[in-house]
């Protein structure tokens, strides 16, 4: 031990012999509680757990996954599958998520016996139909690829609830409804996890 911090602890102790015993426990378990407290604090975001694993959590009717924290250009991706009344055949796929030049887009999988031509429909709360091209057809079903700006964002966030307009094979109109319940807890999730992938203090102290 150096001569500073012994004469620090000297003081110290000097210090506390002047005080009754009652104070002194008082102080002694004061500091216990501090110093395991930060200790704790610095383990739960520098120890080995959530930052080495991919997570998955669920809201409601919406899906966070998440890749490890330590992947490097990792991002979260917030999704629902949409099924048939009755939970039968699945119907759509929506997934939020980061674009390669990090702005957000909602990529939207529909069948494949669609017209391509009038393009996809989302409809958000009351607000007015948004129309978008397909993008390209897969085996999975035909994808519509949705930029998803500030309005977007806020239309989100205030509809109680979705669906997506398609053209049938035979011209018809069709859509397809899907849930907002717990998609502002999972963009809110979202967020933060992109927050802590930016910031090692916010990763340590969240």
């Amino acid at each position: 031990m150096s001569e500073t911090s012994s004469s620090a602890l000297t003081r110290m102790g000097s210090a506390l012999g002047g005080m009754s015993p009652v104070v002194r426990r008082l102080i002694l378990v004061l500091v216990v509680l501090l110093l395991g407290g930060v200790a704790g604090w610095i383990g739960r975001g520098v120890l080995a757990g959530p930052d080495d694993v991919p997570t998955v959590s669920v809201y409601q009717d919406w899906h966070l996954l998440c890749p490890a924290l330590k992947t490097k250009n990792g991002s979260c991706e917030i999704s629902q599958d949409v099924f048939e009344q009755g939970g039968g055949q699945r119907l759509a796929r929506i997934i939020m998520a980061k674009n390669k030049d990090k702005s957000m887009v909602m990529y939207v999988t529909v069948p494949l016996q669609v017209l391509l031509e009038p393009g996809l429909g989302l409809k958000l709360g009351t607000d007015q139909v948004r129309v978008f091209q397909y993008k390209t057809c897969t085996e999975e079903g035909c994808l519509a690829v949705i930029p998803v700006d500030d309005q977007i964002i806020a239309s989100l966030g205030k509809a109680q609830d979705g669906g997506i307009d398609v053209a049938q094979p035979d011209g018809k109109a069709a859509e397809l409804p899907f849930s907002m319940k717990g998609y502002t807890d999972a963009y809110k999730a979202f967020q933060n996890n992109e927050a802590k992938r930016k910031s090692w203090w916010r990763r340590l102290w969240s």
